[in-house]
């Protein structure tokens, strides 16, 4: 990789002036793929690089580390990336293990035309993006859109993706870095369209599709679906440098490369390890959880569609007997009165003494005679 292809994005200008300013050169560089050829006059790629003046009727605002210049309409936009803009500071010196960035300054454009009006002449942003940084000169430039499809741009992962570029340039003073670690740590720091990089990874990791870590700044410079999955696999590779246990390794390996070792030696001395043996243990853990993913679709996505049925059937019987209720409200009327009468108790109390006793009626006596000491009823 070569540096150039570290700033491809902001112009072959930029790469001349940051040369100039950190005083590198191709052997400084390191040679290889870190090599770049030597950078023409320093003096030109200074004024190419000159920031253009804010239009008066800005407004601005002063963060002591960092200026924000907007215009009025921005104002409601552009109040929370104030008041996060300490907050992403403090995470990126928790990443970096430094306190990063000062001096930045962040202009607000109207539309994605007006930020070439606010960017260095010499490095126009790219047709159709919404956010920019120059390192050298600790620029942020953003839109607030509209995008092509006509929605207003969400300023806060563009500034946070910016900030994140910022410094790690600063953390390791400019020196020659993978064009995958820059955008793979800007992503990670944005946690931008988290769920679409992990859809991509899983469909790569399933097809078996996915790059190796010295083929990433190939695909990203070739862009397109390509250069998104590399993106996503950059980012997910940082993630993986940056995990908790992993995280002093990291601030170690950028203080290495600041103070001037290529970049796999320095990864190499900070993790105690080989690059390539990070590279097949962050592979091993995607493939875990490529099968562990898996594995669940398979039972859980069969177990949800069951409930779901079971589900709508009981909704379905529950509609039908309220539709059978509301056909027949005599018979409901009915059942209910029925209810209420068979839960009446009727008690009744027996009093003797008032009872009328039937009459008796006498029978009449028939004669009757005495024989031999027997008696005999006469007929």
């Amino acid at each position: 990789m070569t540096f150039g292809m570290f700033f491809r994005r902001r112009g072959a200008t930029l790469l001349v002036c940051a040369f100039a300013l950190f005083g590198g050169s191709a052997e400084a560089a390191g040679g290889g793929d870190f090599g770049v050829p030597r950078p023409p006059d320093p003096i030109e790629g200074f004024d190419a690089l000159r920031k253009p003046p804010i239009p008066v009727s800005f407004l601005a605002h002063d963060g002591g580390w960092i200026q924000f210049q907007y215009p009025p309409s921005a104002r409601d936009r552009v109040a929370p990336l104030i008041a996060q803009a300490d907050d992403q500071r403090a995470e990126l010196a928790e990443d970096l293990a430094q306190t990063p960035l000062d001096g930045v300054e962040v202009r607000v454009a109207r539309g994605v035309e007006e930020m070439a009006t606010l960017a260095p002449q010499g490095a126009p942003p790219e047709a159709g993006a919404t956010s920019v940084s120059y390192p050298l000169l600790e620029l942020v430039v953003i839109s607030l859109g509209p995008t092509a499809g006509g929605e207003p741009v969400d300023l806060r992962p563009g500034l946070r993706r910016e900030l994140a570029r910022l410094a790690l340039v600063e953390a390791v003073a400019g020196r020659a870095i993978p064009a995958w670690l820059n955008e793979g740590f800007a992503r990670y720091f944005t946690h931008e369209t988290e769920w679409n990089r992990e859809w991509a990874l899983y469909r790569a990791s399933v097809r078996h599709g996915m790059h190796a870590a010295s083929e990433l700044d190939v695909a990203l410079a070739k862009g397109g679906s390509e250069g998104e999955l590399a993106g996503a696999e950059s980012a997910d590779f940082v993630g993986f440098l940056l995990k908790p246990e992993h995280r002093p390794h990291f601030a170690l390996a950028i203080e290495r490369l600041r103070h001037g070792d290529d970049f796999e030696t320095a990864v190499a001395s900070s993790y105690g390890t080989a690059l390539a043996t990070l590279e097949r243990h962050w592979r091993a853990e995607r493939t875990r959880w490529t099968t562990l993913t898996t594995v669940s679709a398979a039972i859980g996505v069969p177990a949800v569609l069951l409930m779901g049925v079971a589900v709508s059937r009981a909704v379905r019987r529950r509609r039908r007997r309220h539709f059978a209720g509301l056909l027949e409200p005599k018979k409901v009327e009915r059942t209910s009165s029925a209810v209420e009468d068979v839960g009446r108790v009727h008690i009744v109390l027996n009093r003797r003494d008032e009872r009328v006793d039937p009459p008796v009626i006498a029978e009449p006596e028939i004669p009757k005679v005495e024989h031999e000491g027997e008696w005999h009823t006469l007929h």
